[in-house]
């Protein structure tokens, strides 16, 4: 499932879901199911540069995603986005089996009849069959997702404003969909055999998707995230006076008026005993795993039941939170179950400098075999 032009080798892949902007160079091998990834890059821009997946600030990502190309010697040119945001329409059905023309007209049907006047761009997954309950007649198990046309022609223009080729708009949850249809997560956990939940902790939202044997059979995006922490680490070193540059700005050597005077995430440690020494910190700490441990007990539990799934064995965490030190052991203590950061995937290669949590919707986006 993909927006997309065409195929290529080895392209330029940006995830612009939120306002620190990855990029990444790798290719995807269908052979062996592999992804090699070459460079990497991370982009701290402003707050509101990025807004749930809309640009905001166009001349501003622009310029500062020009610079990182060719501060990392990128020479791609044709580029794939992946994003997500309000305006992602997500839906799963089951419809009679059909010819291909017949099912497209069902799915456009059952999409756009819930009632929109803006026009959209639709793409399914066929991922299984079903028996009706009244007739045991086959049907098709079909995911379903539709995004506005006016948002994929922003980001076409996007990318022409940095003269690249667009090559595929894809969404971060068929990303994460492609990428953990298999293999070993940490070198332990085998993806096929297991029943996971991979949380992806970023700045603003949060997103818990259950993985049920290498398919996702939910995925919960929650509009709140780690950013309160940030802020208040900042407010507490600026009182301290300590003078440090934001771990994201080093990884490039890039700076910007927010990005210089941010203490580095992995230099905040989330533990209940470290962050009780600053009641401020302590404060915002509480108030995100709060919302946090509530998010994961609730979607765990809804999924046991409503799926009729294994019980959830490890939890996974990704995206930029995953960065803070101990979050994985606090939230471990919380929830009562195993949490780990998601280290490793034995499908996905890359530099030395690699840290995977880091890039996992670029990573997926590289795949395109739907």
């Amino acid at each position: 499932m993909d927006f997309s032009i065409g195929r290529g080798g080895s392209e330029l892949v940006i995830d612009c879901s939120s306002s620190d902007l990855k990029i990444a160079v790798g290719n995807y091998n269908p052979k062996s199911g592999n992804i090699m990834i070459d460079t990497i890059g991370i982009i701290p821009l402003e707050t509101d540069a990025i807004n749930d997946g809309a640009i905001a600030d166009s001349f501003g990502i622009v310029m500062a995603v020009k610079h990182a190309i060719a501060r990392l010697g990128i020479r791609n040119k044709s580029c794939i986005i992946t994003t997500e945001g309000a305006f992602v329409h997500t839906r799963d059905l089951e419809l009679p089996i059909a010819k291909e023309e017949q099912l497209k007209d069902m799915v456009k049907y059952e999409v756009i009849g819930q009632g929109t006047n803006r026009d959209l761009s639709i793409d399914y997954i066929v991922y299984g069959t079903t028996k009706d309950a009244e007739t045991n007649a086959d049907k098709l198990k079909i995911r379903a997702t539709a995004i506005p046309t006016d948002t994929i022609k922003d980001y076409r223009e996007f990318l022409k404003e940095m003269e690249l080729q667009p090559t595929a708009l894809d969404m971060n949850p068929n990303a994460v969909r492609k990428l953990f249809s298999q293999g070993i997560i940490n070198g332990n956990v085998n993806i096929t055999q297991s029943t996971l939940l991979l949380i992806e902790l970023a700045s603003r939202t949060t997103t818990v998707t259950v993985l049920d044997k290498g398919f996702p059979v939910l995925s919960r995006r929650l509009q709140f995230g780690h950013s309160n922490i940030r802020q208040v680490a900042d407010s507490v070193k600026k009182l301290q006076g300590t003078n440090q540059q934001s771990s994201l700005a080093r990884r490039l050597s890039i700076t910007t008026t927010d990005a210089a005077a941010s203490v580095p995430i992995e230099d905040i440690d989330v533990w209940n005993e470290t962050v009780a020494n600053t009641p401020a910190l302590q404060s915002a700490v509480n108030a995100y795993f709060k919302s946090l441990v509530d998010a994961v007990s609730r979607t765990a539990q809804f999924s046991i039941s409503k799926y009729h799934i294994d019980t959830i064995s490890t939890c996974f965490l990704y995206g930029s939170g995953a960065g803070y030190k101990k979050i994985d052991k606090e939230l471990s203590r919380q929830l009562g179950t195993q949490v780990e950061i998601l280290k490793t995937l034995s499908t996905v290669s890359g530099p030395k400098n690699f840290e995977l949590y880091q890039f996992i919707n670029c990573c997926g986006a590289l795949i395109r075999k739907d």
